[in-house]
């Protein structure tokens, strides 16, 4: 079959065959993607930081597939399956490694909020999607546990791809499986690489992350990462019992992914010009559904207008236009021109060196009121309650401690990181909360600060 190489800046060419290109990635839901940033709103932070989720999507299908056929030349994955029968589960896999991320609406998790999960499991139940799920044995874990980003992306699937996937003899609900961290062919029996498939796409090891991870480190410019990524990919293993797990020959690599993978995310996603940045982008798009009939981001916008971030940064500034005196109006002038405010702290050194009290509680505190201490320090401060944020990064808490799980293969055997001491005794630390109010004003902030939360913890 015919195949069309595509240069990418991370894993250099890609090789996709014609059913692929013409069936999947040359569809317009697909091609939505390029205009979905991977970061949303972090290249006001970093300049470089444009990617989006079709280039990533890229990536994760060739790391899937690489890691697949490397999988493919070990005797013990190959040795009880026919050359036919891998060959259709690396398909399935190819598939669904393309669309894990096509249910990405605008600005990803920031746009997701407004995306109706109720409504997205009403219109899935067209597809019979759950039943299938109830038959394989797996009841309806999948669908209740998932996101809404990929309950979409299965609608998606199901709604928009499902010609092209049965033309490559591939089952739609298969490939919602495994965008789900499932495989139905190994519920319901099959052999055990079909569940190694699945968890190439989805496992505390899965390309997933490691190609966000990778990308995002070379996009931004962060340079956190000292990892080999060839060598991580080569050091994949797998084991009828076990599953998916990294070699012990590659230890050395895997210590630096989990570092660089801690760095990343503290000092890009969670760089406190980062989070600030993402939280006026959330407010701006609440700004924009109390001011509108319908909110910014809905199912049969991206359904049928295929809307993506530039069709909302095109709604903001029309909106913006045309309330001038809005709250919007002023978020939106920040946004363009990056008017970022000041923050009382910009790293953990400085939070702990500035708060008098124990941080952790401190930090628990200010997440837990932080509206209505937005509201009372504004007003000490005598300023517009928009003008102070109390923040955390705008993505899903992450756990650093997590890592710890992931498979390391020995021995016939697998043990997690954990326990093989990789780490030692170090702790992990955890996201602190930032503050931000305008210029002049942060010490004034952290000392009244400091001083209720020791009034009302007393």
């Amino acid at each position: 079959m015919p195949t069309t190489q595509l240069k990418d800046p991370v894993h250099g060419y890609v090789e996709l065959d014609a059913a692929l290109l013409d069936g999947i990635v040359d569809r317009k839901p697909f091609q939505r993607l390029r205009h979905v940033r991977q970061l949303s709103a972090t290249n006001l932070v970093y300049p470089g930081a444009n990617h989006t989720r079709f280039e990533h999507s890229i990536g994760v299908y060739h790391l899937a597939k690489t890691v697949f056929e490397n999988l493919r030349e070990q005797r013990y994955f190959y040795q009880d399956a026919t050359t036919a029968e891998l060959d259709d589960i690396q398909r399935t896999l190819e598939c669904a490694a393309l669309l894990h991320d096509v249910g990405h609406p605008p600005f990803s998790h920031l746009g997701e909020r407004y995306l109706d999960r109720q409504e997205l499991l009403d219109r899935l139940a067209d597809y019979a999607l759950q039943e299938t799920f109830a038959d394989a044995g797996v009841g309806d874990a999948p669908l209740r546990e998932a996101s809404p980003h990929e309950l979409f992306g299965c609608l998606l699937v199901c709604r928009e791809f499902a010609d092209a996937l049965e033309s490559m003899d591939v089952a739609p609900h298969e490939v919602c499986a495994h965008v789900l961290g499932y495989s139905l062919a190994y519920e319901r029996g099959g052999r055990w690489q079909h569940g190694v498939a699945a968890q190439i796409l989805h496992s505390p090891i899965d390309v997933d992350r490691l190609d966000y991870i990778t990308r995002d480190n070379q996009m931004t410019g962060a340079d956190v990462l000292s990892f080999d990524t060839a060598r991580m990919v080569a050091s994949y293993t797998a084991h009828p019992d076990e599953g998916l797990a990294l070699s012990d020959k590659a230890l050395s690599t895997i210590g630096n992914y989990l570092e660089g993978r801690i760095a990343l995310y503290m000092w890009v996603t969670q760089h406190h010009k980062s989070v600030y940045a993402h939280a006026l982008l959330r407010d701006m798009l609440d700004e924009l559904d109390a001011l509108s009939d319908d909110p910014p981001v809905t199912i049969d916008a991206v359904l049928e207008g295929g809307i993506d971030d530039n069709t909302i940064l095109e709604r903001l500034r029309v909106a913006a236009r045309d309330h001038p005196d809005s709250t919007l109006a002023d978020l939106y002038d920040r946004f363009r021109g990056r008017e970022f405010p000041e923050t009382c702290w910009k790293h953990r050194i400085a939070y702990a060196d500035r708060v008098d009290a124990d941080i952790d509680d401190f930090g628990d505190w200010l997440s837990e009121h932080a509206d209505r201490l937005e509201a009372s320090l504004a007003e000490e401060l005598g300023v517009p309650v928009h003008e102070v944020w109390i923040e955390q990064s705008y993505v899903p808490e992450y756990e650093p401690q997590a890592l710890e799980d992931i498979p390391i293969a020995y021995g016939g055997t697998t043990r997690s990181v954990g326990d093989w001491g990789l780490y030692g005794d170090r702790a992990f630390d955890s996201p602190i909360p930032f503050v931000f109010v305008p210029y002049g004003v942060e010490k004034q902030a952290t000392r009244t600060l400091t001083a209720w939360f020791h009034d009302e913890t007393a």
